[in-house]
């Protein structure tokens, strides 16, 4: 009887670890994210666990990151810095037109750290493949003496790196990757840029999608839904962001 009762009690107490096991699993899903939100996005989730979810990023700039899923990268959600790859991916059937949001609108600031290192280059992002790069060469070439030194970064994060390596005495640079290094170090160098005025160059209207080749198109919706809760649009606009509440399928 011992017996009997001890192998039964062990089929139960393996049955409650399988239930607990499966309460606590997460299922993972794999997100192109543009540079400039990589660590805004890691930041978000870490305040705010979706529950039940991974999230796997990978960052690059928008055109590298749009390129890779034409060319079937296994994502699951695209998190563009501008509009025009996102629908182009809808356009192009690799995307949901029913998953597109507007999470984000970027914000621009001259950077300047050192008045004292001095040289003729200004770092941005390429505007070949990142839209801060187009907006800031578009603001640069309008109000920068000529000719100008540019210095192309892959991304707009890389075009923050050269002038804080001193590569670059100043950049065009997004004001959340400054906002993210001043709460990671509180160096006070990260505050001395002026905010450029959104009027003064083209709109940085940051979308984002659902790759329809998915398998975990319910988790990636839990994410969509979640960075477009008021809670998390508060919080951009404290990281760097201006925000419109709506969503750009509608």
């Amino acid at each position: 009887m011992s017996k009997l009762y001890n192998t039964w009690l062990g089929y139960f107490l393996f049955g409650i670890c399988v239930f607990s096991s499966s309460l606590n699993a997460k299922e993972t899903i794999h997100v192109a994210v543009a540079s400039n939100f990589k660590t805004v996005l890691q930041t978000l989730l870490q305040d705010s666990p979706i529950p039940g979810i991974q999230v796997k990023i990978s960052a690059a700039s928008s055109g590298v990151l749009y390129s890779q899923i034409v060319h079937g990268a296994p994502f699951d959600v695209f998190l563009s810095a501008d509009d025009v790859r996102p629908q182009a991916l809808i356009k192009e059937g690799f995307a949901s037109q029913s998953s597109l949001i507007t999470y984000a609108l970027g914000e621009l600031a001259v950077w300047q750290p050192n008045a004292n290192r001095v040289n003729n280059k200004v770092a941005i992002a390429n505007p070949r493949f990142s839209p801060y790069g187009q907006a800031s060469e578009f603001y640069a070439n309008a109000n920068f003496k000529k000719p100008i030194n540019y210095v192309y970064g892959n991304n707009i994060t890389q075009a923050f790196q050269f002038v804080q390596s001193g590569n670059a005495s100043v950049g065009v640079v997004a004001v959340s990757t400054l906002k993210m290094a001043f709460n990671n170090s509180q160096d006070p160098q990260y505050l001395s840029y002026r905010l450029i005025p959104p009027s003064e160059y083209p709109e940085i209207i940051q979308q984002g999608v659902i790759i329809k080749s998915s398998k975990k198109l319910a988790s990636a919706q839990k994410l969509m839904d979640f960075l477009m809760t008021s809670g998390t649009q508060l919080k951009l606009v404290e990281l760097g962001y201006r925000t419109k509440d709506s969503n750009a399928s509608k």
